[in-house]
């Protein structure tokens, strides 16, 4: 696809978002809070897109994060151990509807020595500033890491994107979902049907895809109806009827300020 060259891409549509609606697992949310929490997390779900013989194809999630100057891409480690090569990825700008090639940011890949935890440095430039207009990055700040009943994942699987010519249409997941107690990494429930926000039952689906996204603590707010979302973990795993797994942010925190 000519296309997925250089310059050439940013010219083409290759990306085309599509709304979503937030399912619930076993929480129970309200669904005008879900639905503004789904808002909310728009601005931080990162869809990552690889190139593959000439063929734009979706790949991972991840979130940036500002720390310092610096503009950092978090996902997961195992994408690049599954054999993908920076030079061959790209963050997909939703709603301009084409693709930022991070070989032309001067990217630089870090790796988590024990967790699922990778961050993309961002190198400085015309492509670092058109990132930054496209996505809201958080700043890297040390967070409650005290246990929260909900968490939160907003991501691009595979299950929700569709080829149609030579355009990608993408539906992300936001998906609602009881803490479950864990020792070694942070855990939610995750069962095969879920709860739309519209109160219709729904196949949960598969996570393929969804491996870099941040899974959010949802905590209320003191004093108020309003609740506040914190990063808790980087999503590297899934089971239905089981569990969404994450690599606890406070690893991801450590591993971006020893690069400092």
């Amino acid at each position: 696809m000519a296309a997925a060259r250089g310059g050439d891409s940013l010219a083409r549509v290759i990306w085309r978002h599509l709304d979503s609606t937030p399912i619930d697992i076993d929480t129970g949310i309200a669904p005008a809070m879900a639905r503004a929490v789904a808002d909310a997390l728009a601005l931080h779900a990162v869809p990552l897109v690889a190139l593959r013989d000439g063929r734009v194809e979706p790949l991972a999630s991840g979130v940036f994060y500002r720390a310092g100057h610096r503009l950092w891409l978090a996902t997961c480690r195992h994408v690049f151990d599954d054999g993908a090569a920076l030079g061959d990825l790209g963050v997909a700008l939703p709603h301009a509807g084409r693709v930022r090639w991070l070989r032309d940011v001067r990217a630089r890949l870090l790796v988590h020595p024990e967790h699922d935890l990778a961050a993309i440095l961002i190198g400085s430039g015309a492509a670092e500033r058109e990132l930054r207009r496209a996505w809201t990055a958080l700043p890297l700040e040390d967070f409650d890491d005290a246990p929260a009943q909900a968490l939160v994942l907003a991501a691009y699987p595979y299950a929700q994107i569709r080829r149609i010519d030579a355009v990608l249409h993408a539906r992300p997941v936001v998906v609602f979902a009881r803490c479950l107690q864990s020792t070694d990494d942070v855990r939610a429930s995750y069962a095969r049907t879920a709860w739309r926000a519209d109160g219709l039952p729904v196949h949960a689906p598969a996570l393929d895809g969804a491996s870099g996204a941040t899974l959010w603590a949802l905590r209320s707010a003191a004093g108020d109806d309003r609740c506040v979302l914190q990063p808790a973990a980087v999503q590297f795993a899934f089971k239905h009827d089981a569990y969404m797994r994450g690599a606890p942010f406070g690893a991801l925190r450590q591993l971006l300020l020893s690069a400092q």
